[in-house]
This record gives C-alpha cells, sequence and structure tokens, in this order.
C-alpha cells in the first residue's frame, strides 16, 4: 500500500470515528456529575455556608443555583470541583440546578437539621426488627423527614463516593430506616417542627478501629496489636481488596449453604457443613476500612452533628477470642480520638457527638469488659467538648445483646440534642458521678443531674459495692439524702472506694424523679487482679 492510500485511510476511520464519538459527547467529555448523598429528596444542613462539589471536565465551568443563589466554579485539573452555597434557611421544598456541558436537577430539597447515626448493630438495628414493626411503620407518616441509607464498603483507601439514596420517611419506606435514628429524628421533628434529615452509616459488628482514619492509629503504639493483626493478614491475602472478596465469597456461599440446609433438613436428606470463615479479620474489623468506605465519601456534605451506637464489638474479639479487657481498654483512648478525628476532618468545628452507653449483657463478654467499655464512655463525655451520652442499664436485656426497646434510646439521645444543640430547658441526663468524700466509716456521693431530686425504683438502691485499702469490696448499703447517696458496711472501717452497677450484666434501680438511669462508675483505678470484684 503506497503512502496516499495509507493516509487516505486513516483520514476515512478518524472521521467515522469522529461521527461515532459526536454521538455519544460522554466519550469525548466528562458529564458533570455529583456524589450520590446529592439526590432527590436530601435535606441540606441550615444555618451553615453548604458545600456543593463534584466532577466535570478539568477546566469546565460549573454553574449552580439554589433557590436565589447562583454560583460559579471551575473543575481543576483533575475535574474536581467545590463551592459553597450562602447559609440556608428552614423550608422547602427547593430545586438543586447544576449545570456545565450537561444539566442535573434535583427536586423535592428541604433545609433542616442533618445528623449522621453511626455504629454497630444497635444503631443498625432496622424498624423491621422491633417487637412491633406493624404498629410503627402505619404511623411513620413523617415527609418531612429523609434518610440516606449508606451501603456498607469497607476500602483500603478513602473513597470519593458512597453509594446510597435519600428517601422520605412513610409506612413504605420506615422498615429498612435505623429504628434508634428514627425514633430521635422523630422526637427532633415533633418539638423542633423542622425538616430532619438522617445520614445512616452503620455495620453491624463493627469495631471502633474502623471508625477512624489509619493514621491515627499508625501514630500511637497502643494500637499496634491491631496494626500487627492487620500486617499479618495482608500477608496472607496479599491485599485489603481481597480480604473483603473472600467475605462476600464466604457470605455468598453460606446464605447458599443456608438454604440447602433447611431444604435438606425438610427432606431429611444428608446435611452438609457450612463454609469455612475466612481467617483473617472482617471488613467491619479491618483498620480505617469503614472510615475510608463509609465516612470519607461523606465529609464535605454539613451536618449538625453525630449520634453514635457502638462498643460491644471492642469489649470482646471475635478473631482469635483475646482477652477482652485489653481491648476495652484500649477503647478509653480510641474512642475519644475517633469523635476528635471526626471533627476535624469534617471541618465544621466541635459539632455535637451524642452516643449510647453500652447496655447490660454477659453472655460473650470477659470478666468486667462491658464495664470498663461504659467507662470509657462515661469519662469521654468528661474529657471531650461537646458530647452527650445516653444511659442505657435499665432497657438492656442480658440474655440478648440487641434490646428491642430503642424507642428510649432514640428520645434519651434526642434528650442531650434538644437541650444542648437547640437550647431546651429539660432535664436530659440521669445522675452522673462527680465526686467523693469520706466521713469516719461512710463514702459520701455527688452528682451531676439530679434533676428533680434522686430515687430508687421499686427497691433500696441496689449494685452499690464499697472497699477499704485492702481492695476487697463488699456489698453496700446505698442512701439517698438530697443530691448525694451515702455508702457504707460494716465491715468495712475505713472505706477509699466505690463502685456502682460496673459489671457486664446488672440493671440497677437509680435515677433521677425524671426517670433518668444513673450511669455505672467506679471511684478508683485499681487492676482488676488486685480485687475481689
Amino acid at each position: 500500500m503506497n503512502n496516499f492510500k495509507l493516509i487516505k485511510q486513516l483520514k476515512s476511520l478518524n472521521f467515522v470515528m469522529f461521527l461515532l464519538l459526536a454521538g455519544n459527547t460522554s466519550l469525548l467529555f466528562a458529564e458533570v456529575r455529583l456524589p450520590n448523598i446529592f439526590s432527590d429528596n436530601m435535606v441540606l444542613q441550615q444555618g451553615v455556608p453548604v458545600r456543593i462539589w463534584g466532577w466535570a471536565d478539568a477546566g469546565e465551568k460549573v454553574n449552580v443555583t439554589f433557590l436565589n443563589q447562583k454560583k460559579t466554579t471551575i473543575a481543576n485539573a483533575e475535574g474536581k470541583w467545590l463551592l459553597f452555597l450562602d447559609e440556608l434557611e428552614y423550608g422547602g421544598p427547593f430545586e438543586l440546578v447544576v449545570s456545565a456541558k450537561n444539566t442535573i436537577k434535583f427536586s423535592n430539597i428541604l433545609v433542616g437539621e442533618v445528623w449522621i447515626c453511626s455504629g454497630q448493630s444497635n444503631m443498625e438495628w432496622p424498624v423491621s426488627l422491633l417487637n412491633n414493626p406493624k404498629e410503627v411503620e402505619s404511623k411513620a407518616d413523617y415527609p418531612n423527614i429523609r434518610f440516606f441509607k449508606v451501603k456498607h464498603s469497607s476500602q483500603g483507601k478513602p473513597a470519593d463516593d458512597c453509594a446510597g439514596q435519600w428517601d422520605q420517611v412513610g409506612p413504605q419506606t420506615v422498615s429498612k430506616l435505623s429504628a434508634v435514628g428514627y425514633f430521635f429524628s422523630r422526637e427532633l421533628h415533633s418539638k423542633l417542627n423542622v425538616p430532619i434529615g438522617l445520614i445512616n452509616s452503620t455495620w453491624s459488628g463493627s469495631a471502633a478501629e474502623s471508625w477512624v482514619r489509619r493514621d491515627v492509629l499508625d501514630a500511637d503504639p497502643a494500637y499496634s496489636d491491631i496494626i500487627e493483626r492487620h500486617n499479618a493478614d495482608l500477608k496472607k491475602f496479599k491485599s485489603f481488596k481481597n480480604i473483603v472478596s473472600a467475605y462476600k465469597q464466604f457470605e455468598t456461599e453460606y446464605v447458599q449453604w443456608a438454604k440447602a440446609d433447611k431444604q435438606a433438613k425438610k427432606e431429611g436428606k444428608p446435611r452438609s457443613d457450612a463454609p469455612a470463615i475466612p481467617t483473617c479479620q472482617p471488613p467491619n474489623f479491618l483498620p480505617a476500612g469503614l472510615y475510608n468506605g463509609m465516612i470519607t465519601p461523606l465529609q464535605k456534605f454539613a451536618i449538625k452533628g453525630v449520634i453514635w451506637y457502638q462498643g460491644e464489638s471492642n469489649a470482646f474479639d471475635v478473631v482469635d477470642g483475646s482477652d477482652g479487657v485489653h481491648r476495652a481498654i484500649q477503647y478509653g483512648k480510641l474512642f475519644p480520638e475517633l469523635i476528635e478525628c471526626w471533627r476535624k476532618d469534617w471541618g465544621l468545628g466541635e459539632f455535637p457527638f451524642y452516643y449510647v452507653q453500652i447496655a447490660p449483657f454477659g453472655d460473650v463478654y470477659k470478666p468486667k469488659a462491658a464495664a470498663l467499655i461504659r467507662q470509657a464512655q462515661f469519662e469521654t463525655l468528661r474529657k471531650v467538648e461537646n458530647t452527650g451520652m445516653a444511659v442505657t442499664m435499665d432497657i438492656g436485656n442480658v440474655k440478648d445483646i440487641h434490646p428491642r426497646n430503642k424507642h428510649d434510646v432514640g428520645k434519651r439521645l434526642s434528650l442531650w440534642a434538644l437541650a444542648k444543640s437547640y437550647g431546651q430547658d429539660i432535664v436530659y441526663s440521669g445522675p452522673l458521678y462527680r465526686d467523693m468524700k469520706i466521713e469516719k466509716n461512710k463514702i459520701i456521693l455527688s452528682f451531676d443531674h439530679v434533676g428533680g431530686g434522686l430515687i430508687a425504683r421499686d427497691s433500696a438502691l441496689n449494685f452499690f459495692f464499697i472497699a477499704g485499702k485492702n481492695k476487697q469490696f463488699y456489698p453496700a448499703k446505698a442512701e439517698i439524702k438530697g443530691g448525694q447517696v451515702i455508702v457504707f458496711n460494716k465491715k468495712v472501717k475505713r472505706p477509699v472506694a466505690v463502685r456502682f452497677a460496673f459489671s457486664n450484666d446488672v440493671i440497677p434501680n437509680f435515677y433521677n424523679k425524671e426517670g433518668l438511669p444513673a450511669s455505672p462508675f467506679r471511684t478508683d483505678d485499681w487492676d482488676f487482679s488486685e480485687t475481689n470484684r
């Protein structure tokens, strides 16, 4: 073939390619797009500048219109763009329009209060698994409460986006919503009369180390065991992605096996063994995995605050059954750092972070492991600004790690929000230990949040223990006097320490008159090997 013919054919080929590309502009230009957190039915946060962001061709001009605001920016060299809307006021429904070479319209948007709800199974627990789901669903007519369910995703590196969409709360949709989140948002909506948006980013059974940025773990020797175990898994499975894939394959095989096993049992046929669990940490334990996959993609989205229910998985170890006490003590350092990590990366200051103190349960915990998690949560309340803790010692189930009373959990979280975030003059916490003084053979305990007064429900105060310098605890008599509790036992002549409900699975009866329970506590810091409790 001579050069002239070759050039002619190449020109013809180029013309055909031009026609093909002209009919499919997405091959020529990247259409402007936004992350999935932007969709119809979404709620935008009132009272703060609102970030809108996404992707387009490098250098492309992007226009955003919302109400009377018109904003413009240019996509950077990587095709990323971001701009701010000025502070918004409550209301809706509105429309958001984003345009460049193409135009995207989002409709039925509200402006209100946006909260993240996160943690493990007790936060993920859906309305459909309550004791009375049909009753709750039939009454769930709240078009101004919206929710976004983040799809499970454990990632080795920070992700740009997550899967999910916004829905209105109604009888047909509420069943999949976090029950705690639903009751929390319902309380806020009824008391404030404003739209509420709830972003549900949860994974059952997850450990706290998966919800924090990786460099937080790498920087502190206190977490070396977490990193060492993960590195050992990487050595076996070659990559983070392979670990996640192994568990996905196991889940698929297990579902298939369970279905076949049920049928074999029904028909009286031989039954096979269940598929083997992968010999590595599950995806919801992988260091920073859930932070990368389920939190990072949300962190430009403006929010009011966070509600959190997690800690059970850090009171024991599902991987190798190692000492849960070590894990629980480690949680005392990790949990405050998790809060600070989220606040730093969101860039919205010290936003409210309200959490649930884990409920009483005993079957899988090492002795005192759950008690230590509660202590860590109590101490976080003292150490970290703008936090709040809903106590659940009276509404747990010592035989079920998933107590079904999620209504009171959501309501107690809402009390913290209504009082501290929205300025309502209400009692929002049960008694919290403040300090003690020793008078002869008695210890006098003082409390914050006594409300209208301290009470013992149904009987004398229970689960108080007292010890002297020998560190041997005895059951104590505890008497309420004004806003204090006087604790004593005749066997302890010179007391130095008190513990209250400091156990994995007790249900105490100590409240304020508003019906909010006291948090467990201990006044000592003794090693358990030195004591009898």
